[in-house]
């Protein structure tokens, strides 16, 4: 039955990839972050998102509906990051799968791209916010509904195949949105979009903790207070959060608690101690290698002797004798790309966190963009959590987190058209008096 709700949706949803490029945009951001079709049967091998990619892209030819890219400090990074990026490539260890892993995040940057040329005004910004939101928010409003009722025995994952299969992604994808969720809430006008917004916010804060990632457990933390002292009345609610903190221990699920206390205890767990391995393997390899590091994906390398040669002696022996990736966004791009890659993307991160920030202050005093500044301040908070979370996750190519880059260019397009159009009012009414004289 899935399988032919999912196919008449489509069907319904292709041609206004082309009739409407912009739709398109909706439609590919849902299909990328949620990934409906991997929850069917039929439609799980399908290229669905590459089928809406090609339509959108037909459809700009015969619909000059889009806007030039609103080239700003962190597209412009960005861009130089794919660069340099294929540079890396050409050196790579294992250039079968990093020319492989290069295809892919070119297309994602690509259709960043594509997103800021179709997305303007704020009808479609707040539509692509939405979409976003609730592609994740989806498996929150379940996990939570889930989780309660089994009591938090079972851990909340996503679709395998997709973008944020397994726990990790999905908890990290989670808390990134978890922010957005109850701005989209507070601004929503109808009581139905605010009811259902709030209560998939509050499902997918209860469903992060059940995935079970101690790397989602860190994002919420970073996350949370950033949300809830923008909530009314929160002094009337502390009181009765305080004895819940206490009580919290002896009725969360056993494993919840021993999963959250490794965090502390990481040097006697071995997955914690296979990461710092990876990690220690990533700086060799940067050491060796500073500009161009080994390229995507080298722990695919077929003679994994090549990697292990770079583990410290007093690492070898944790975990399974096998490679495996850095864990990290840091040190995942310091490995593969080397300290000028790093570099890069440390940049593209901070310089999208002070945008966001610059953004907030600046669209508070206008009224026209006013409605920007919730928003900004949202997707700053969530790129915060995917800062933190990220140091411990395998997650430096996630397409949530480039989206976001988008968002700094989209607003910022917004907040100098605003600009430009006072500019011009002002010019045009000092003209009329000066005729008038």
């Amino acid at each position: 039955m899935r399988d032919v709700i999912f196919g008449l949706i489509l069907l319904g949803l292709l041609p206004l990839c082309i009739w409407r490029p912009w739709i398109g945009i909706l439609v590919w951001t849902w299909i990328g972050l949620m990934n409906p079709h991997r929850l069917t049967w039929e439609f799980t091998s399908l290229p669905v998102a590459m089928v809406t990619a090609a339509l959108i892209l037909l459809g700009m030819v015969f619909r000059r509906d889009y806007k030039a890219p609103p080239w700003n400090r962190e597209l412009i990074l960005l861009v130089m990051l794919m660069g340099y990026f294929t540079l890396t490539s050409m050196t790579a260890w294992y250039p079968p799968a990093a020319w492989e892993y290069w295809v892919r995040v070119l297309k994602m940057v690509g259709m960043v791209l594509v997103t800021t040329m179709l997305i303007h005004g704020r009808k479609r910004i707040e539509l692509l916010l939405l979409v976003v939101a609730l592609s994740i928010g989806f498996y929150g409003f379940k996990g939570g509904i889930f989780s309660m009722a089994t009591a938090g025995q079972y851990r909340v994952q996503g679709p395998e195949g997709s973008m944020i299969a397994g726990n990790t992604f999905l908890g990290l994808a989670m808390a990134m949105v978890l922010p957005l969720l109850f701005a989209l809430a507070r601004e929503a006008a109808v009581k139905w979009k605010r009811t259902l917004l709030y209560a998939t916010a509050i499902l997918t804060f209860i469903s992060i903790p059940f995935t079970y990632s101690r790397g989602a457990l860190l994002g919420l933390a970073v996350v949370v207070p950033g949300v809830f002292p923008r909530l009314k009345k929160l002094f009337i609610v502390l009181p009765l959060l305080i004895p819940l903190a206490f009580l919290a221990r002896d009725y969360l699920p056993e494993k919840l608690v021993q999963r959250a206390q490794t965090i502390e205890t990481y040097d006697e767990d071995n997955s914690a101690m296979q990461r710092i391995r990876a990690w220690a393997v990533a700086i060799g390899i940067a050491k060796q290698s500073p500009l161009l590091g080994a390229g995507f994906d080298f722990e695919e390398l077929p003679d994994p002797s090549r990697w292990w040669s770079h583990v410290p002696p007093d690492l070898f022996g944790y975990g399974t004798m096998k490679t495996h990736v850095a864990h990290s966004i840091y040190f995942s791009v310091l490995g593969q790309h080397g300290f000028v890659a790093l570099a890069m993307f440390l940049m593209l991160l901070i310089f999208t966190y002070r945008d966001f920030r610059r953004l907030e202050s600046q669209t508070m005093a206008n009224p026209d963009v006013a409605w920007i500044g919730p928003y900004a301040r949202a997707l700053r908070i969530g790129l915060a959590g995917y800062m933190v979370a990220g140091a411990f996750l395998n997650a430096a190519y996630f397409d949530l987190s480039y989206l976001f880059v988008a968002f700094t260019a989209i607003f910022r397009r917004e907040v100098r058209a605003t600009g430009n159009r006072t500019s011009m009012q002002a010019e045009s009414a000092k003209n009329g008096v000066i005729a008038s004289v």
